[in-house]
Protein backbone atom coordinates (compact mmCIF):
# COMPACT_ATOMS: atom_id res chain seq x y z
CA UNK A 1 0.00 0.00 0.00
CA UNK A 2 2.95 2.17 0.32
CA UNK A 3 3.64 2.17 -2.85
CA UNK A 4 0.13 2.98 -3.89
CA UNK A 5 0.08 5.96 -1.51
CA UNK A 6 3.32 6.96 -3.41
CA UNK A 7 1.62 6.86 -6.74
CA UNK A 8 -1.51 8.71 -5.68
CA UNK A 9 0.88 11.30 -4.14
CA UNK A 10 3.01 11.84 -7.51
CA UNK A 11 -0.54 12.02 -9.66
CA UNK A 12 -2.37 14.51 -7.99
CA UNK A 13 0.54 16.76 -8.09
CA UNK A 14 1.66 15.98 -11.14
CA UNK A 15 -0.17 18.85 -13.08
CA UNK A 16 0.17 22.13 -13.07
CA UNK A 17 -3.24 23.11 -12.77
CA UNK A 18 -5.17 23.30 -9.49
CA UNK A 19 -7.49 20.15 -9.31
CA UNK A 20 -10.55 22.44 -8.56
CA UNK A 21 -10.75 25.65 -10.48
CA UNK A 22 -7.82 24.99 -13.35
CA UNK A 23 -5.60 27.67 -12.02
CA UNK A 24 -1.79 27.96 -13.05
CA UNK A 25 0.23 26.14 -10.08
CA UNK A 26 3.88 26.13 -9.15
CA UNK A 27 4.85 22.64 -9.45
CA UNK A 28 4.01 20.14 -6.93
CA UNK A 29 1.18 21.66 -5.79
CA UNK A 30 -2.38 20.11 -6.54
CA UNK A 31 -4.53 22.69 -4.97
CA UNK A 32 -4.55 26.93 -5.22
CA UNK A 33 -4.91 28.64 -1.98
CA UNK A 34 -8.47 29.92 -2.67
CA UNK A 35 -9.69 26.65 -3.35
CA UNK A 36 -7.88 25.28 -0.62
CA UNK A 37 -9.97 27.79 2.10
CA UNK A 38 -12.84 26.88 -0.12
CA UNK A 39 -12.18 22.70 0.86
CA UNK A 40 -11.18 23.61 4.23
CA UNK A 41 -14.51 25.29 4.91
CA UNK A 42 -17.01 22.70 3.76
CA UNK A 43 -14.91 19.77 5.07
CA UNK A 44 -17.88 17.40 7.48
CA UNK A 45 -16.74 18.17 11.10
CA UNK A 46 -19.87 16.74 12.47
CA UNK A 47 -19.51 13.02 11.61
CA UNK A 48 -22.65 10.68 10.36
CA UNK A 49 -25.44 12.93 9.06
CA UNK A 50 -28.92 10.71 8.69
CA UNK A 51 -26.55 7.25 9.03
CA UNK A 52 -24.78 8.20 6.14
CA UNK A 53 -20.68 9.67 6.17
CA UNK A 54 -19.86 11.82 3.89
CA UNK A 55 -16.21 13.76 3.59
CA UNK A 56 -17.28 17.43 2.48
CA UNK A 57 -20.64 19.56 2.21
CA UNK A 58 -21.74 20.09 -1.66
CA UNK A 59 -20.86 23.55 -2.67
CA UNK A 60 -18.07 26.10 -3.71
CA UNK A 61 -14.87 24.01 -4.60
CA UNK A 62 -16.17 20.53 -4.45
CA UNK A 63 -19.17 21.05 -6.36
CA UNK A 64 -16.83 22.41 -9.14
CA UNK A 65 -15.23 19.02 -8.46
CA UNK A 66 -17.50 16.54 -8.79
CA UNK A 67 -18.81 19.09 -12.12
CA UNK A 68 -15.21 18.17 -13.39
CA UNK A 69 -15.43 14.78 -12.92
CA UNK A 70 -18.82 13.89 -14.03
CA UNK A 71 -18.90 16.61 -17.24
CA UNK A 72 -15.51 17.54 -18.28
CA UNK A 73 -13.86 14.23 -19.12
CA UNK A 74 -11.55 14.52 -16.27
CA UNK A 75 -11.72 11.08 -14.41
CA UNK A 76 -7.92 11.88 -13.40
CA UNK A 77 -9.96 13.90 -10.82
CA UNK A 78 -11.26 10.29 -9.03
CA UNK A 79 -8.15 10.15 -7.85
CA UNK A 80 -7.54 13.00 -5.85
CA UNK A 81 -11.43 12.85 -4.35
CA UNK A 82 -10.36 9.11 -3.66
CA UNK A 83 -7.44 10.20 -1.49
CA UNK A 84 -8.98 13.16 0.24
CA UNK A 85 -12.29 10.50 1.50
CA UNK A 86 -9.09 7.92 2.59
CA UNK A 87 -7.65 11.01 4.74
CA UNK A 88 -10.85 11.71 6.12
CA UNK A 89 -12.08 8.04 6.64
CA UNK A 90 -8.67 7.77 8.47
CA UNK A 91 -10.87 9.44 11.48
CA UNK A 92 -13.35 6.86 11.56
CA UNK A 93 -13.24 2.86 12.75
CA UNK A 94 -14.43 0.81 9.23
CA UNK A 95 -14.82 -2.81 9.33
CA UNK A 96 -15.40 -3.37 5.86
CA UNK A 97 -14.94 -6.28 3.78
CA UNK A 98 -15.64 -5.09 0.72
CA UNK A 99 -15.97 -1.62 -1.28
CA UNK A 100 -18.77 -1.25 -4.16
CA UNK A 101 -20.28 1.64 -5.24
CA UNK A 102 -23.79 3.16 -7.38
CA UNK A 103 -23.10 2.14 -10.91
CA UNK A 104 -24.65 4.47 -14.03
CA UNK A 105 -26.54 2.76 -16.55
CA UNK A 106 -24.54 1.33 -19.15
CA UNK A 107 -25.42 3.97 -21.96
CA UNK A 108 -24.20 6.43 -20.27
CA UNK A 109 -21.09 5.03 -19.29
CA UNK A 110 -20.83 4.70 -22.48
CA UNK A 111 -21.32 8.08 -23.43
CA UNK A 112 -19.06 9.39 -20.45
CA UNK A 113 -16.19 6.75 -20.92
CA UNK A 114 -16.26 5.67 -17.87
CA UNK A 115 -18.13 5.19 -14.39
CA UNK A 116 -17.28 8.23 -11.75
CA UNK A 117 -18.52 6.15 -8.80
CA UNK A 118 -16.29 3.30 -10.10
CA UNK A 119 -13.26 4.75 -10.42
CA UNK A 120 -13.98 6.70 -6.73
CA UNK A 121 -14.81 3.02 -4.82
CA UNK A 122 -11.51 1.29 -7.02
CA UNK A 123 -8.99 3.71 -5.88
CA UNK A 124 -10.51 4.01 -2.35
CA UNK A 125 -10.61 0.32 -2.56
CA UNK A 126 -6.56 0.56 -3.37
CA UNK A 127 -6.18 3.21 -0.55
CA UNK A 128 -7.52 1.42 2.36
CA UNK A 129 -6.49 -2.22 0.65
CA UNK A 130 -9.93 -3.58 0.85
CA UNK A 131 -10.87 -5.38 -2.28
CA UNK A 132 -13.24 -3.24 -4.91
CA UNK A 133 -16.39 -5.45 -6.00
CA UNK A 134 -19.00 -4.47 -8.79
CA UNK A 135 -22.02 -5.72 -6.55
CA UNK A 136 -24.70 -3.73 -8.42
CA UNK A 137 -26.43 -3.03 -11.85
CA UNK A 138 -28.24 -0.53 -13.08
CA UNK A 139 -31.12 -2.59 -14.60
CA UNK A 140 -32.62 0.10 -16.59
CA UNK A 141 -32.27 3.71 -17.23
CA UNK A 142 -33.98 6.24 -15.05
CA UNK A 143 -34.32 10.40 -15.76
CA UNK A 144 -31.86 12.64 -14.31
CA UNK A 145 -32.41 12.77 -10.37
CA UNK A 146 -31.05 16.30 -10.17
CA UNK A 147 -34.57 16.95 -12.11
CA UNK A 148 -37.05 15.99 -9.88
CA UNK A 149 -38.47 16.30 -6.38
CA UNK A 150 -38.21 14.34 -3.34
CA UNK A 151 -40.77 12.12 -3.91
CA UNK A 152 -40.15 11.82 -7.84
CA UNK A 153 -36.32 10.69 -7.40
CA UNK A 154 -37.69 7.83 -4.96
CA UNK A 155 -40.42 6.89 -7.87
CA UNK A 156 -37.43 7.32 -10.30
CA UNK A 157 -34.97 4.74 -8.85
CA UNK A 158 -37.18 2.04 -7.53
CA UNK A 159 -36.42 -1.42 -9.29
CA UNK A 160 -33.29 0.59 -11.07
CA UNK A 161 -31.10 -1.59 -9.43
CA UNK A 162 -30.49 -5.37 -9.26
CA UNK A 163 -27.31 -7.39 -7.58
CA UNK A 164 -24.86 -8.40 -10.47
CA UNK A 165 -24.60 -11.82 -11.05
CA UNK A 166 -21.52 -12.75 -9.65
CA UNK A 167 -22.02 -10.72 -6.77
CA UNK A 168 -21.78 -12.40 -3.13
CA UNK A 169 -22.45 -9.40 -0.79
CA UNK A 170 -24.42 -11.91 1.67
CA UNK A 171 -22.75 -11.96 5.30
CA UNK A 172 -20.63 -8.96 3.82
CA UNK A 173 -19.44 -5.53 5.45
CA UNK A 174 -20.29 -3.19 2.48
CA UNK A 175 -19.04 0.33 1.87
CA UNK A 176 -21.13 1.73 -0.60
CA UNK A 177 -19.42 4.41 -2.58
CA UNK A 178 -20.88 7.43 -4.36
CA UNK A 179 -20.07 10.98 -5.13
CA UNK A 180 -22.77 13.07 -3.84
CA UNK A 181 -25.50 12.38 -1.71
CA UNK A 182 -28.64 14.88 -2.19
CA UNK A 183 -32.39 12.89 -0.79
CA UNK A 184 -30.68 9.53 -0.44
CA UNK A 185 -33.79 8.24 -2.66
CA UNK A 186 -30.90 6.42 -5.01
CA UNK A 187 -28.11 5.33 -1.97
CA UNK A 188 -31.38 4.11 -0.15
CA UNK A 189 -32.70 1.75 -3.35
CA UNK A 190 -28.95 -0.16 -3.29
CA UNK A 191 -28.77 -0.31 0.07
CA UNK A 192 -32.45 -1.99 0.25
CA UNK A 193 -31.05 -4.29 -2.81
CA UNK A 194 -27.61 -4.95 -0.92
CA UNK A 195 -29.38 -5.80 2.09
CA UNK A 196 -31.61 -8.03 1.12
CA UNK A 197 -28.57 -9.69 -0.66
CA UNK A 198 -27.64 -10.17 3.13
CA UNK A 199 -24.84 -7.58 3.13
CA UNK A 200 -24.76 -4.83 6.15
CA UNK A 201 -24.17 -1.48 4.22
CA UNK A 202 -22.70 1.52 5.23
CA UNK A 203 -22.85 4.45 2.56
CA UNK A 204 -19.96 6.64 2.10
CA UNK A 205 -20.14 9.58 0.03
CA UNK A 206 -17.72 12.44 -1.52
CA UNK A 207 -20.02 15.20 -0.65
CA UNK A 208 -23.68 15.60 0.90
CA UNK A 209 -25.99 18.11 -0.37
CA UNK A 210 -27.85 19.97 2.39
CA UNK A 211 -31.35 22.12 1.54
CA UNK A 212 -29.46 25.88 1.75
CA UNK A 213 -31.15 26.81 5.04
CA UNK A 214 -29.06 24.08 6.87
CA UNK A 215 -25.77 25.27 5.25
Amino acid sequence: MGRWNDFVRQVVRMGEKCVYCGRELPEGEAVCEECARGEEELRNAEGFAGGILYAYRYGGAVRMLIHRLKYDDSPHCALFIAQRMAEFLGGYEVNADAVTFVPIHGKRRKARGYDQSELLAYHLGMLLDIPCEAMLVRCRETKPQYKLGAQQRRRNVRGAFICAKDARPEGKNVLLIDDVFTTGATAGECMKVLADAGANVMVFTYAKEFPRQEQ
